[in-house]
């Protein structure tokens, strides 16, 4: 049996829309072995099934090898799931990691990669996810990924804000306009180099100018309700910066200190669980067991 993990990551980071990824250490586990079926254990019932992202994942990259067989998995899952923090590249990436691993490491990191960012449509999440830590990722024109990992200074301090509601990915993709002023777009390709020049040498005040996003954010704010209040009330500790993380509904929080917050705070009727995450280096891999 082969045991998977796989992390939760936060993609955009602010201006960098579906380039930017870091990879956090909350994860989904899977044990995983050959079957004469595929079966689901520990799998919750609206994805018990044949579109469970997981399995039709490990078929994808069977496919890929050039072999047809099934799988049983039992499910350890700690990545929430239409929140913001990547719930579907870490089922896409561990399924097609779990095809290769049951079949002698049958895919190359790289084949795994560009399976997993084909399979998702974009390699935002796919690219932390896979190769840990914080990512830069993009589409070449003969349509294969290409991701580079940037450092993170030890400076800061990460904390996600999840609540307890949904936002749908793509109502929060049909939130943007088709088409933005020039101005809008050299300010955004400036702050995305400031983020992650500022990600890496730790200096908190251009990281604070860079995160003013003007792509996503101000069109997905009212997608999540409390924004402003869950916002004022982190900043209230100490002033940070405060990012959608992906496309909502968790919120990213990045400081310079170690802050005390409570662990759920009520707002607008809804629960927000707080937790400091640490970046997760290693990103998805697998052991025997």
């Amino acid at each position: 049996m082969i045991r998977i993990y796989s992390p939760a990551s936060s993609a955009n980071l602010g201006p960098g829309f579906d380039c930017l990824g870091i990879a956090f250490g909350i994860y989904n586990i899977f044990d995983v072995e050959l079957s004469d079926e595929d079966i689901l254990i520990n799998m919750e019932p609206r994805f018990n099934n044949a579109d469970n992202l997981f399995l039709q994942a490990y078929h994808y990259g069977c496919h890929a090898i050039g072999v047809q067989d099934h799988i049983k998995v039992k499910f350890d899952c700690h990545v929430p799931v239409s929140r913001g923090l990547g719930s579907s590249a870490a089922f896409i990436v561990p399924g097609i990691k779990a095809a290769s691993a049951l079949h002698g490491n049958a895919l190359s990191d790289d084949e795994i990669f560009q399976l997993s960012s084909r399979m998702e449509g974009h390699p935002d999440n796919i690219a932390p996810c896979f190769f840990g830590g914080l990512t830069a990722s993009m589409k070449q024109r003969d349509d294969t990924y290409l991701s580079t990992s940037i450092p993170v200074s030890p400076r800061y301090r990460f904390y996600v804000c999840i609540p307890d509601f949904e936002v749908d990915t793509k109502e929060a993709r049909r939130q943007l306009p088709d088409m933005y002023p020039r101005s809008t777009v050299v300010s955004n390709s400036s702050k995305a180099i400031f983020m992650v020049q500022s990600l890496q040498n730790g200096a908190m005040e251009w990281l604070k100018e860079a995160a003013k996003d003007q792509v996503h954010e101000p069109y997905r704010q009212k997608l999540i309700e409390g924004f402003d209040q869950i916002k004022s009330f982190m900043n209230q500790y100490k002033e940070g910066v405060f990012l959608i993380s992906g496309s909502g509904s968790t919120c990213l929080f990045i400081s310079d200190e170690d802050l005390v917050f409570p662990k759920e705070v009520q707002i607008q009727g809804h629960s927000w669980k707080i937790l400091q995450v640490h970046v997760s280096r290693s990103g998805t891999y697998a052991t025997e067991v």
